[in-house]
């Protein structure tokens, strides 16, 4: 399957509040249907983690999840602007080039699709320079999670997000392609990198340690 890069729908600007409050609800019950959650929650309980930066946070749902079961310090970063009265302190920017919030970690669920193979390299290098460890999930571009999500996830959605997910699959890396964009981004350093992929490739899995 050829990478496309369409634009998403929710990625428009001018989608109204209630709308976009609307997908990201779908999106946090996805995450914690598919066992991304869970995945995240069980790879920062391993070493010591005691502060965590969420880029792409969307509106702080698995930030909140993250700080009520691990007691830990949380902070987000987004292009959008924090939702009014957020629970959660959410910084606006680019996470490719602006500054970033120091952390013990930081995770970014289902945002490098989102950016070209240039600007994943940048978003680790940035991260690096004040985080230590750095976990990405993401999809992965394979027909078998795109006939999964169209036969058996899409019914549950909302149009919107039935057909970002459609797209964000088509826009996702490979699992080669993933590891390769890592090992570039941290050439010359001694950072580790891990790789994971799940059971019908339904996530793939970059655990970063600098």
């Amino acid at each position: 399957m050829q990478r496309q890069d369409t634009i998403e729908l929710l990625d428009n600007p001018a989608l109204p509040d209630e709308v976009v409050a609307r997908a990201y609800r779908d999106l946090s019950r996805l995450h914690h249907w598919l066992g991304n959650t869970g995945a995240i929650l069980h790879r920062l309980k391993q070493g010591q983690v005691r502060s965590v930066l969420d880029i792409g946070c969307g509106q702080g749902a698995l930030l909140q999840e993250i700080r009520r079961k691990l007691k830990i310090e949380v902070t987000g970063f987004e292009l959008r602007p924090a939702p009014p009265n957020s629970p959660i302190r959410i910084v606006t920017g680019d996470a490719v080039a602006d500054p970033l919030p120091s952390a013990d970690a930081a995770i970014a669920v289902y945002l490098v699709h989102h950016l070209s193979e240039a600007d994943v390299i940048k978003l680790i290098r940035n991260v690096s320079r004040s985080c230590r460890r750095f976990i990405i999930l993401d999809l992965v571009r394979q027909w078998l999670p795109l006939w999964l999500f169209r036969i058996f996830v899409s019914p549950f959605l909302s149009p919107i997000n039935v057909a970002d997910g459609i797209t964000s699959i088509r826009r996702a890396y490979t699992p080669h392609e993933l590891r390769r964009l890592a090992e570039t981004a941290v050439e010359g350093t001694d950072a580790r990198v891990r790789q994971t992929v799940a059971p019908l490739y339904i996530r793939q899995i970059i655990d970063i340690s600098w």
